[in-house]
């Protein structure tokens, strides 16, 4: 199953459209980011993984992916990557269990703002974890 996504990305402080193409099979999934001249295809068991293997990629270049699976607070549980792909994703508090009014699509737009490297999100995702032990 194919869906296309609009989306934002900033280089050198200008902002660039782009568009994701995302495929499900049974096997695995894929995405394609296409920004002006530049096509990046990954594959992986879910979207989320596949979107972290793209944002490296796009980190070396300086780039900005601005969607939701893009925020520092935004991560999913290993019961949503299971289960539904890994297109969803909580938008977690510290000191907080996830809800599932929480649940963003990762492919969602977000802000400058929201913005954070692969790194920054999974330090606040373990920052995360080790408040939800302290409770």
């Amino acid at each position: 199953m194919k869906e296309e996504y609009n989306v934002k990305c900033v280089i050198h402080e200008k902002e660039i459209n782009g568009i994701i193409q995302t495929y499900e099979r049974k096997e695995d999934v894929e995405i394609i980011l296409k920004v002006e001249n530049i096509v990046i295809t990954e594959q992986a068991d879910n979207f989320f993984d596949a979107l972290i293997k793209i944002r490296k990629e796009l980190e070396n270049k300086e780039m900005k992916l601005l969607c939701k699976g893009c925020c520092k607070n935004v991560y999913p549980s290993g019961m949503l990557l299971g289960m539904g792909s890994g297109r969803k994703a909580y938008f977690l508090t510290i000191n907080r269990q996830a809800e599932m009014s929480s649940l963003v699509d990762i492919f969602e737009a977000c802000s400058i703002e929201e913005y954070a490297s692969v790194e920054e999100q999974e330090n606040f995702f373990n920052k995360w974890c080790d408040s939800i032990g302290e409770l």
